[in-house]
């Protein structure tokens, strides 16, 4: 019990004090359980900790890495790029074929010079791409402390007492996942970018929403913005409302069987309606269905040529909500 109480101990360690323990009198399992709950909750602050560190070093290199991307004389060919493919989303005659042949590869250079991703940062800071790495090891580690914490428990759950000790101290939540370290590493891109002042609080803004929006409605307007901003356009303002109304009109469309921008239900009959009803307003809206993702429906109306205008037009704010797999994105000034 000792050594599980030690800041340095490993998890073979504690494996085999489990091992010990198991069988032994009550007050032994359970002084085994309190000691595993600290030493878990010791873990998740290292590497908190070290979570913290490196996101903070990994999103100050990106501007440089942004800059080598760019390499001499960028700022030219990224506004003479910008141009063409702005010039190409406004045309009249857009069509999915237009959108594939010449805006992608134009979007594609653009991403490249204005958007790093992981790699580039991480080959370029070579000590980022291992801490990274020992991250993710942890982060395995973490899940591996959680069931010993659940084993213990469940030791405890065999005796009346013991159960009433699970009730009173509780169990930790699942800790935190890799690819969630993917994620973040992922926006750190994004915010550690030089930004304009409007930018950076519009997506300050959004980031401060995260916590308590349905984690794909996020990352379907955070991989709009990416969008907007590689070719030079303002990112958008997630609004709540604007939200409320989308997943509103989902919900009718996937529970009433309807796919349309008009509405049968009184009172939602346009999304002037339904934004209204929502205590705000929009200009245009968009509507998907069969995707699992946010991204997904992003890249569905990427290629479809009204969609397409309005996720890049001149707007302000935008909602995403999603009743299973049928979307609907709000826009508004």
């Amino acid at each position: 019990m000792a050594r599980l109480a030690a800041p340095n101990v490993t998890l073979d360690e504690a494996r085999d004090v489990v091992g010990q323990v198991q069988g032994r009198p009550l007050a032994a399992r359970t002084a085994l359980f309190d000691a595993l709950q600290k030493a878990n909750a010791e873990q998740r602050q290292q590497f908190q900790r070290q979570r913290e560190r490196l996101l903070q070093r990994f999103t100050k290199a990106v501007p440089a890495t942004q800059q080598d991307q760019l390499g001499r004389g960028g700022e030219a060919r990224l506004e003479a790029a910008r141009k063409a493919a702005r010039a190409i989303t406004a045309r009249a005659d857009l069509d999915k074929a237009r959108i594939q042949t010449e805006l992608d590869p134009l979007l594609a250079e653009l991403r490249a010079m204005v958007l790093p991703g992981p790699e580039p940062v991480f080959a370029r800071e070579p000590e980022l791409a291992r801490e990274a790495a020992s991250l993710r090891q942890r982060a395995a580690e973490l899940e591996a402390w959680f069931d010993l914490c659940l084993e213990a428990a469940h030791q405890l759950d065999l005796e009346p007492e013991g159960r009433r000790h699970l009730e009173r101290v509780g169990l930790p939540a699942w800790p935190a996942a890799a690819d969630d370290l993917d994620t973040e590493l992922g926006r750190a891109c994004l915010f550690g970018l030089p930004l304009g002042a409007g930018d950076r609080r519009t997506l300050e803004a959004n980031e401060a929403l995260r916590a308590g929006m349905d984690p794909a409605e996020y990352a379907g307007t955070l991989e709009l913005n990416r969008i907007r901003l590689a070719l030079g356009l303002n990112a958008l303002r997630i609004d709540e409302k604007l939200g409320n109304a989308a997943r509103d009109h989902s919900r009718d469309m996937h529970t009433l069987g309807f796919f349309s921008h008009d509405s049968p239900v009184q009172g939602k009959r346009t999304f002037g309606d339904r934004a209204a009803r929502a205590g705000t307003s929009a200009s245009s809206e968009n509507i998907a269905a069969g995707h699992s993702r946010g991204e997904g429906a992003i890249e569905a109306w990427w290629y479809s040529p009204g969609h397409h205008k309005n996720m890049l037009g001149n707007h302000a704010r935008t909602g995403l909500g999603r009743w299973e797999q049928t979307w609907t994105q709000l826009f508004g000034s």
